[in-house]
C-alpha cells in the first residue's frame, strides 16, 4: 500500500477532513518514482513550488519574504545561502521573572548568563532561582530565537543536535544548559567530530551522564554507552559493539570533571589525571581490536580524543548520522532502495569530506531524491514546526517591548509545544522525542493523538478566530495582509491558488478548491463580488466596514485550510 495513503488515513480518524485522492501519487512501494531517485544534484523545475520545499524543511514555516530572498538564486546557492555564514543570537536570556532583581542579584531586564555574582548558596532558593531562569526565561528565549529567525537552517540544526544529544534541564544549572546550546549552535554547523567531542566534555553533558562521577576506581558507563548506542554508532543491523566496548570506553572517559567558577557563576570541564584509568584500552573486532594506549598525567585527556576517531574510522558511524539527518530532513522511511542510492553514498561523502556538516547536508538538500515529489509534504508537523512556522507563515507580531510582555509572548508559544509532547530542552529521554526513533509508532505519528489533534486544531482557529490575548495584547492573524502580499488577490482563483501554495504542501483537489471559492464569493456565482469587494478594501484601507468584508471571508479561507490535514504537514 502507498505510505502517503496510510499517512493520510491516519489523519483522518482525527480530523474527518478527507484528503484528496491519493491514486496519482508515486508508490513508494514498488519504486515506480521515489524510490530510484538518488544524490545527483537536482535539475528539474526551480519554482515556489520547490523553494516553498526547500524552505519548510530548512527553517520553520516558509514565508513568501524568504522565497523572496531565494527567487533570484539557483538551487545550489539557494542552499548554500541557507547553510553558509550562520549568525549566532545576538541576545542571551535576561531576567523578566523578577523585578528589580531575582535572588541571585541579577537585575531585572540584565542576562543572568554572564551576571558576575555567585547564585544562592541557600538550596531552596537556588532552586527557585534556577527554575525561573531555566523555564520563565531560557526556553521562551529559545522560542523567540526560532519565531525571528534568519532564512537558514540554523535554528533547525540546532533543534536537529538537540534531540540528537538529549539532555535535561533537570540538573537545575541554567548556565550550564545555556552553554551546552551554543555548542550546539557554535558546532552544529561545522565538523561533526568537533561537535562530539565538545558535546563529550561539556560540563552539562558531564552532569546529565554522570560523567563527573567517572573515576579509575568505579567507572560510570553512561556516556560510553550512549555516545555509541545514540550519538555515534547507533543500534542498526550493522552496528557490532559490545559490552566491553562500552566499559573500555567509560575507562578511557575517566577524570573529566565540572567546575564552577566562584566570579560569575559559569561551568567549565577539566582533566584531572589522578581520577583517570591510565591502563591500556582494548576494543573489539567491531573497532579493529583497536588498543588505546593509556596515558598518566595531563595527556591523559588525549585518549578522548583516541576514542572518538577509533569510533568515527568505523563506517557504521558515517551511515548512522545520515540517516539521522533524512529522517530529520526528509522522510521516516529507509528502504533497502533509499539505504543504497542515499544514505551509502551520503555516507561515504560525509567521512570523506573529514564529517563536515556543512557538505553533507549541501549534498542531500540539492539532489534530486530530496526534490522527489513523493517526498513533499511527508513529515508531520512537530508542535515546533506548527507554531513557530504559523507565527512566521502569517508574521503574527508579538510584542518587542517591554521585555517582560516579549518574553511572555514568546512563552506561551513554548508552552504550547510543552502541552503537546515537545518540551524544548526537555526530550523524553536522552534518545530525544520518539517521533524521530521510534519505529513501532511510525514516527512522525507520534506527534498526533485523539487529544493533541483536537487542541492543535482549537489553538490554530483561535488565532484567526477573534485571536488570542496574552499578557494583555491580543495575537490574531492578519489574513488580509497576508492575501496584500500577493499583486493578484483581486482574482478569487489566485487568492486560492497562492493560499495552498505558501499554507500547504500540496495540492487541493478541485471540489476542495471550489468550496473555498464559495468562501471568497460568499456563496455567489460571479467572481466579480470578491474582486470588487477587495478593491473597494484597496481603494480605502481604513474604511473599517470595507476592511471587515474582505477579512471575514479570508478568516473564514484560513480557517477551513489550518484545519485540513494537510496543514499538519510539511
Amino acid at each position: 500500500m502507498d505510505k502517503t495513503m496510510q499517512r493520510r488515513q491516519f489523519f483522518n480518524r482525527f480530523t474527518g477532513n478527507s484528503v484528496q485522492d491519493t491514486k496519482d501519487k508515486p508508490d513508494r512501494v514498488t519504486g515506480t518514482n521515489g524510490v530510484q531517485s538518488g544524490v545527483n544534484a537536482y535539475t528539474g523545475p526551480w519554482t515556489e513550488k520547490e523553494m516553498l520545499h526547500l524552505l519548510r524543511r530548512t527553517t520553520f514555516g516558509a514565508t513568501k519574504a524568504s522565497v523572496d530572498q531565494i527567487k533570484t538564486m539557483s538551487v545550489s546557492a539557494a542552499v548554500d545561502f541557507l547553510i553558509d555564514n550562520a549568525a549566532q543570537p545576538a541576545t542571551k536570556p535576561v531576567n523578566v521573572y523578577t523585578n528589580p532583581t531575582d535572588s541571585g542579584g541579577c537585575p531585572f531586564g540584565t542576562s543572568w548568563v554572564d551576571f558576575a555574582a555567585p547564585d544562592p548558596t541557600d538550596n531552596t532558593i537556588r532552586n527557585t532561582l534556577n527554575n525561573s531562569r531555566t523555564n520563565a526565561s531560557f526556553k521562551p528565549w529559545w522560542m523567540g530565537q526560532m519565531i525571528n529567525q534568519r532564512t537558514h537552517i540554523l535554528e533547525k540544526m540546532t533543534l536537529f543536535w538537540a534531540n540528537h544529544f538529549g539532555t535535561s534541564t533537570g540538573i537545575n544549572n541554567p548556565k550550564a544548559i545555556f552553554q551546552h546550546y551554543k555548542i550546539l549552535r557554535t558546532y552544529g554547523l561545522t565538523n561533526f567530530r568537533d561537535l562530539v567531542k565538545q558535546v563529550t566534555i561539556d560540563p552539562h553533558m558531564l552532569y546529565f551522564l554522570s560523567g563527573y562521577t567517572n573515576v579509575k576506581s568505579a567507572p560510570n558507563e553512561n556516556y560510553g554507552r550512549e555516545l555509541q548506542e545514540l550519538f555515534m554508532v547507533g543500534k542498526g543491523p550493522d552496528s557490532h559493539y559490545t559490552e566491553d566496548d562500552v566499559k573500555a570506553a567509560a575507562r578511557v572517559l575517566t577524570g573529566w570533571r565540572v567546575q564552577q567558577s566562584s566570579t560569575d557563576g559559569s561551568f567549565s570541564s577539566i582533566f584531572n589525571p589522578n581520577l583517570h584509568d591510565a591502563a591500556n584500552k582494548q576494543f573489539s573486532p567491531f573497532y579493529n581490536n583497536t588498543i588505546i594506549t593509556g596515558q598518566a598525567a595531563a595527556a591523559g585527556a588525549n585518549e578522548t580524543d583516541a576514542l572518538l576517531d577509533m569510533i568515527l574510522k568505523n563506517t557504521e558511524t558515517a551511515k548512522y548520522v545520515v540517516r539521522r539527518i533524512y529522517r530529520w530532513f526528509v522522510y521516516y522511511d529507509i528502504t533497502s532502495t533509499v539505504e543504497a542510492n542515499v544514505i551509502t553514498p551520503l555516507a561515504d561523502l560525509f567521512r570523506t569530506n573529514n564529517y563536515s556538516i556543512p557538505v553533507l547536508l549541501k549534498a542531500l538538500l540539492k539532489s534530486e531524491h530530496f526534490f522527489d515529489p513523493f517526498n513533499y509534504g511527508s513529515i508531520i508537523k512537530s508542535p515546533a514546526d506548527m507554531y513557530v512556522g504559523m507565527i512566521r507563515e502569517f508574521n503574527l507580531t508579538l510584542a518587542a517591548s517591554p521585555v517582560d510582555m516579549m518574553y511572555a509572548h514568546w512563552k506561551s508559544f513554548s508552552d504550547k509545544c510543552n502541552a503537546e509532547a515537545q518540551n524544548l530542552a526537555d526530550p523524553p529521554n536522552v534518545a530525544g522525542w520518539p517521533a524521530y526513533y521510534v519505529e513501532e509508532t511510525k514516527f512522525y505519528e507520534t506527534w498526533m493523538s485523539n487529544a493533541t489533534i483536537q487542541v492543535k486544531a482549537k489553538n490554530l482557529n483561535a488565532f484567526t478566530n477573534g485571536g488570542v490575548t496574552v499578557s494583555g495584547v491580543k495575537l490574531k492573524v492578519d489574513s488580509v495582509a497576508f492575501a496584500k502580499q500577493f499583486v493578484t488577490s483581486g482574482d478569487p482563483n489566485a487568492v486560492i491558488a497562492n493560499f495552498i501554495l505558501y499554507l500547504l504542501p500540496m495540492d487541493l483537489s478541485q471540489p476542495q478548491k471550489d468550496y473555498m471559492k464559495t468562501i471568497l464569493l460568499n456563496n455567489q456565482i460571479n467572481e466579480a463580488y470578491w474582486t470588487g469587494a477587495w478593491n473597494d478594501y484597496l481603494a480605502a484601507p481604513t474604511d473599517t466596514t470595507k476592511l471587515g468584508i474582505v477579512q471575514k471571508r479570508l478568516d473564514t479561507l484560513i480557517n477551513y485550510i489550518s484545519s485540513l490535514a494537510e496543514y499538519f504537514l510539511y
